[in-house]
């Protein structure tokens, strides 16, 4: 049984599952049988008192599973080790200081409170056996300004192909002055951008979101729209792939910017990325460019926040999905509580 399918096994033990997309493609150049990599994407979690004095539409969605998730992916590494390697990755907006606090939080009280609240969920997370990786999202951006969280990385490296981000970069890195083109590069590095970086980054971080208040909607005012879903199966084959000059612009959102920007990065650093994994949109797809000449994957993991539909039914359904990526083959799943 391969690591897809080991995972794949567990997942259903625990949910109902549904595959919104895969892709298995030699050019992923990720071809690592012994390895899977596993991301969490968009939690956006605050506390029950504060969700209803905010008076906010969304909380977090199905966090009774998302932790049965999480104890099961810990069961998993623990399981394939030492032959396999399973890494997981909660990447970026786990907590939703925006919505918590206004404006600066200066002793991290906020993240203080939100963990409180959700010690059990956040307890599994962090547990030592799992070894979660965690990105910085924008909503949680000022996390690294404190000690529990200053690890906290903007963007992770799978050699030799893969940058994983956040993925709020592409709503302002158009717009960074001159001075700062290189910092902007640098998230696109192997290495953290350190906390002056951070620190000379965080009002363009901050920017987009102005005054908005996240009572109605976060990213998305109406349900995202992610494909045709079908049952997960063994067979391999492509799914729901959204390929540029083909499907919907609406499906494509980010493809160009995370394509050009990762080339951008080749030529600075060195490197050969030709896929990016992201969170932020909460639309969980994969899209590619595809040409003669280039190929170039965005794997969108989606949410545990806010709703999506379907082609085939548009009814909204609340984000509860996972992804993961190795021997070449990047799938997502829809989950849903059994009862």
């Amino acid at each position: 049984m391969s690591l897809h399918e080991d995972l794949l096994a567990r997942l259903q033990a625990i949910a109902r599952v549904d595959l919104v997309s895969r892709l298995k493609d030699d050019r992923l150049n990720f071809p690592q049988t012994g390895e899977l990599h596993v991301f969490i994407p968009d939690i956006h979690l605050i506390t029950a008192a504060r969700l209803a004095e905010g008076g906010y539409k969304y909380g977090s969605n199905n966090l009774g599973l998302l932790e049965q998730v999480v104890k099961s992916l810990r069961a998993f590494k623990l399981a394939a080790a030492p032959a396999s390697e399973v890494v997981v990755y909660q990447i970026g907006d786990l907590f939703d200081l925006w919505r918590q606090v206004d404006g600066l939080d200066p002793n991290a009280s906020a993240a203080s409170s939100i963990q409180n609240d959700h010690a059990s969920l956040l307890t599994a997370l962090r547990d030592a056996g799992l070894n979660a990786q965690f990105l910085l999202g924008n909503h949680d951006y000022d996390l690294y300004r404190f000690p529990n969280f200053d690890a906290w990385q903007r963007s992770f490296l799978l050699a030799p192909s893969v940058m994983v981000l956040h993925g709020d970069v592409f709503d302002w890195v158009e717009r960074l002055p001159d001075e700062l083109q290189n910092l902007a590069l640098f998230v696109f590095n192997a290495n953290s951008a350190g906390t002056a970086a951070l620190e000379k980054l965080r009002p363009l971080n901050r920017r987009p979101g102005g005054n908005k208040k996240y009572r109605d909607f976060i990213q998305n005012q109406l349900p995202a729209p992610t494909g045709r879903w079908r049952q997960p199966d063994a067979a391999g084959q492509d799914w729901n792939v959204q390929v540029e000059g083909v499907a919907a612009p609406g499906m494509l959102l980010y493809l160009k910017e995370a394509r050009q920007k990762c080339a951008e990065a080749n030529l600075t650093f060195g490197s050969h990325l030709n896929m990016a994994v992201i969170g932020h949109t909460h639309q969980a797809r994969i899209a590619v460019h595809d040409t003669p000449g280039e190929f170039f994957a965005l794997l969108d993991c989606g949410a545990w926040i806010e709703n999506c539909n379907t082609l085939d039914d548009p009814t909204p359904r609340p984000n509860s999905q996972i992804a993961a990526l190795g021997a070449n083959e990047a799938r997502i799943y829809q989950l849903a509580p059994l009862v």
